[in-house]
């Protein structure tokens, strides 16, 4: 039993080390696919040193020959006991993962009634609804979609509003809403007491915003977004809208290569 003993004391050490390295310094906001993409990396070996040291025991309470039988009996209680933690876990998560996925259907659903226009591009489609809030969000799918309120559309400039859009476009590319959904369930499936997956699903929520930003800058404008952001920060009293555009305008942008997207609205 050494090594499922080892597995799951690596396990352990990822699951409470990983926070604390990758929470030190301001380098997650310079690099933020960097930073989420370690961790990720220390979440998935983690999870696979754990489900492989349940699996290893369970194949070696079935097949050792035991000294006694009450060893015997110790070890395969101890790695069936595992293997059901597991399948509770899954459980849980399945169940979890589906009233996340069908709030996100609601929310498009509601928006239905109240759209005024939809303007098809290739990759996704705008949609424009009435609404007193200067907000926009993306809506993934087989029809992707980015919803975008006409309190924005006066609220910003053209340019400004196409790097609000490329931003949303950023989300549903990447699959930023997977990453975030797989951090709620990981955060649901954990104990409260353990910080790795409340340190987890905040840490992916302010990452994929930072990489939609870096991505929308290179596509339409550091300062088109810079700006953007500092105007709907003002607007709605949202602090951290004002420190990414102040993130943005201190950052060394190269000259785009390409034109940003023609205006949606």
């Amino acid at each position: 039993m050494l090594v499922p003993s080892c597995l799951a004391v690596g396990a352990l050490l990822l699951m409470l080390s990983a926070p604390a390295l990758l929470t030190r310094g301001r380098w997650q906001v310079h690099h933020p696919a960097a930073a989420l993409s370690l961790w990720f990396g220390a979440f998935f070996v983690g999870t696979g040193l754990a489900l492989a040291a349940v699996i290893i025991a369970a194949v070696v309470s079935t097949t050792a020959a035991p000294s006694h039988a009450g060893e015997g009996l110790a070890l395969t209680l101890a790695a069936w006991t595992g293997l059901g933690g597991v399948g509770a876990v899954l459980t849980l998560a399945l169940a979890s993962a589906e009233p996340l996925a069908a709030s996100g259907r609601a929310a498009v659903h509601r928006m239905a009634p109240v759209a005024l226009s939809r303007t098809e591009r290739k990759p996704f489609t705008v949609v424009r609804f009435a609404s007193e809030e200067p907000v926009a969000w993306a809506a993934p799918g087989k029809r992707r979609e980015i919803f975008v309120s006409t309190a924005l559309e006066r609220e910003l400039t053209p340019a400004q509003r196409d790097a609000v859009i490329a931003h949303e476009w950023a989300h549903l590319r990447f699959r930023h809403g997977l990453a975030v959904r797989i951090a709620e369930v990981n955060a649901l499936c954990l104990p409260r007491r353990l910080r790795a997956g409340t340190t987890l699903k905040r840490a992916t929520l302010f990452l994929v915003e930072l990489m939609a930003d870096d991505f929308a800058a290179r596509s339409a404008g550091a300062a088109n977004l810079a700006n953007a952001l500092a105007h709907l920060g003002a607007a709605t009293g949202d602090p951290a809208m004002a420190l990414r555009a102040e993130r943005l305008a201190m950052r060394r942008w190269p000259r785009r290569r390409r034109p940003g997207p023609p205006a949606a609205l």
